[in-house]
């Protein structure tokens, strides 16, 4: 029998192609969407789109209640109060609750280096701890995935027309950047296997690589004629008095810089595929 998943966060950056790679890879996808119409103009044809809403219970459950696995793919954004509605606290709370009542025999998570590690006082990251606790403890088989930097960020929350943007003082700590459709084989590879359950896995690219040094190396390699730019922490600090995005990318960017990722991805090669594109050829797509 066909394997179903259902992908909660389908129509993000990292979300599409996941969904993407999972139907690829011969599982029958559902996703859970809160504009179906909008879904069906991202996602490619052959996934079924469920509107659902992770406030509503009996939405997570339409959409869940199928499904050999669910991939969940939440994040938090600027718009996001710390006493409002969070997709990944209530949110996540709604749908662990909704799952131990379905036939759901694997959990995919996608959570980051920066929520494992994170020993800081910020809001947001230790709502993504907690959402961690909560899936190890929920008594569902879960796989967790830990990311590095995407490389899809460099031409999405990084970029602002030609600009290339960073926040502060550069610093020498790296990261082992991936690109999104590598990650989502490894996804799709992870929910494929019996050993993947109740597993954590590290997430990280083919190279180490200084913030600065992916950004040149994205530069030189890009069709167009972009730059870098730079703009002070403590200017950024001012502007996100009056300015929402810099509000939440100051602690974000102060977390980043505070990180000390260090290569561990070895056992996820193995098991799930070692990822092949560089951001020389990333930039060059």
């Amino acid at each position: 029998m066909q394997k179903k998943i259902t992908v909660i966060g389908a129509t993000g950056l990292i979300g599409v192609p996941v969904t993407k790679a999972l139907l690829e890879a011969g599982f029958e996808v559902t996703a859970m969407v809160r504009n179906p119409d909008k879904a069906r103009q991202i996602l490619p044809a052959g996934i079924r789109c469920i509107k659902g809403d992770l406030q509503i219970k009996a939405d997570i459950l339409a959409a869940t209640q199928s499904a050999d696995g669910v991939y969940i793919n939440l994040n938090a954004t600027f718009i996001d109060k710390e006493n409002g509605f969070n997709a990944e606290r209530e949110g996540l709370d709604n749908i662990l609750e909704v799952l131990k009542s379905t036939s759901a025999k694997q959990v995919g998570f996608l959570s980051s280096f920066l929520a494992r590690d994170y020993r800081g006082e910020w809001w947001v990251m230790k709502m993504k701890q907690a959402a961690l606790s909560k899936i190890k403890n929920s008594g569902l088989r879960y796989t967790i995935f830990y990311a590095a930097s995407f490389m899809e960020n460099l031409e999405n929350s990084m970029r602002n027309g030609k600009a290339i943007n960073t926040i502060g003082k550069p610093t020498p700590k790296l990261s082992w950047w991936i690109a999104s459709e590598d990650f989502a084989k490894q996804v799709a590879k992870a929910f494929s296997l019996e050993t993947a359950i109740n597993k954590e896995y590290s997430i990280q690219g083919p190279k180490g690589l200084t913030t600065v040094d992916a950004i040149k190396i994205y530069i030189a390699n890009h069709k167009e004629l972009l730059k870098m730019a730079n703009l002070p922490m403590g200017m950024a600090k001012f502007l996100s008095l009056f300015i929402k995005p810099l509000k939440f990318a100051v602690p974000l960017i102060e977390t980043i810089n505070n990180d000390n990722e260090k290569f561990e991805a070895t056992k996820t090669w193995e098991e799930l595929g070692k990822p092949q594109t560089t951001i020389e050829a990333f930039a060059k797509r």
